[in-house]
C-alpha cells in the first residue's frame, strides 16, 4: 500500500518568519521519509506558487501540491480547480461588505484585495496580490475560489454562522482564531487527499480547524498547534517531534 504524508504550511511546516519549522532536522526527516517510501504531499490555503517556492527553497521534492484548501490541484502537470457558484459568491460578497471586516479573494493564481495587508500578517512568497476596489467584475469574469475574512475571533464566529445556515453551495471554516475561509460545499484538505490516493495509508500533520478533515481520514493524525486536540490521533510540539514519531514507527515496523 502506497503511504502519503500530507502537511500544512503555515504554522506546521513554516513559521511566522516563514521559516521551516524544526530547521535541518525536518528537512532532513521528510527526505528519510520519502526515501522509505512515502509521497510527501502539502495541503495548504496559501495559492500554489507559494508551495513551489518552500519546495524549491529547500529542495523538498514535494510529489503533489494541494493549495487553497483542497480547491486547486496541481496533479501532474494538470490543474484542477473547483470554483464557487458565481451568483452564490456575488451574493455572499454584498453580505461580507456589510461587515467591518476585512475580505479578501483568491482565484486560481492571484490574490485580490481592497487595501494592503497589515505589514505584519503572513506575506506571500511570490506577490501575486492586486488591488481591485469592488470585487463584482472579477467574481463574474475570473476562476474565483474561496474569500478569506480576517477579524476579531467573535465577529468571525458570526460570520461563519451565518455562511453555514444560509447558504447551500459553500462552506465557512475557520482557518485560524482570526480567520475565516468560504470556499465550495464538499472541499476540504481530507476529501482531496483521498480523491489523489484513494488506496493509500495517509497520515497528516496540522495544527488548525481546517486540517481536522485530514485528520479523519487518516490512519495517523498529529497536531501541532496551540494546546491539544481530540480530533488527532497524536499531540506533539512541532512537527518535528511528529516526523521523528513517524520514523521511529517505521524503524520498530509499525
Amino acid at each position: 500500500m502506497n503511504k502519503v504524508l500530507c502537511f500544512d504550511l503555515d504554522g506546521t511546516l513554516i513559521n511566522d518568519k516563514n521559516e521551516i519549522i524544526g530547521g535541518e532536522g525536518t528537512i532532513h526527516a521528510l527526505k528519510k521519509l520519502q526515501n522509505i517510501g512515502y509521497k510527501l504531499v502539502v495541503s495548504t490555503g496559501r495559492l500554489e506558487h507559494d508551495i513551489y517556492y518552500i519546495n524549491n527553497r529547500y529542495d523538498l521534492k514535494l510529489n503533489y501540491a494541494i493549495s487553497q484548501n483542497g480547491a486547486v490541484i496541481n496533479k501532474n502537470k494538470e490543474l484542477n480547480a473547483k470554483l464557487l457558484d458565481k451568483d452564490e459568491a456575488l451574493n455572499i460578497y454584498e453580505y461580507l461588505k456589510t461587515t467591518d471586516l476585512r475580505v479578501e479573494l483568491n482565484t486560481v493564481s492571484n490574490r485580490y484585495w481592497h487595501t494592503d495587508r497589515d505589514p505584519d500578517f503572513p506575506k506571500e512568497y511570490y506577490d501575486s496580490s492586486n488591488i481591485v476596489h469592488d470585487f463584482r467584475n472579477v467574481i463574474e469574469y475570473q476562476p474565483a475560489v474561496l474569500f478569506l475574512v480576517i477579524g476579531e475571533s467573535d465577529k468571525i464566529k458570526v460570520v461563519q454562522e451565518h455562511i453555514n445556515s444560509n447558504y447551500n453551495k459553500v462552506k465557512a471554516i475557520r482557518t485560524s482564531d482570526s480567520s475565516l475561509e468560504i470556499l465550495s460545499e464538499g472541499i476540504s484538505k481530507g476529501n482531496t487527499v483521498v480523491e489523489l490516493f484513494p488506496n493509500s495509508e495517509i497520515i497528516s500533520i496540522g495544527d488548525s480547524e481546517n486540517d481536522f478533515s485530514m485528520f479523519e481520514l487518516s490512519k495517523k493524525s498529529y497536531y501541532v498547534g496551540k494546546g491539544s486536540c481530540n480530533k488527532a490521533t497524536y499531540n506533539f510540539s512541532s512537527i518535528y517531534e511528529a516526523l521523528k514519531q513517524i520514523i521511529k514507527g517505521e524503524e520498530n515496523g509499525q
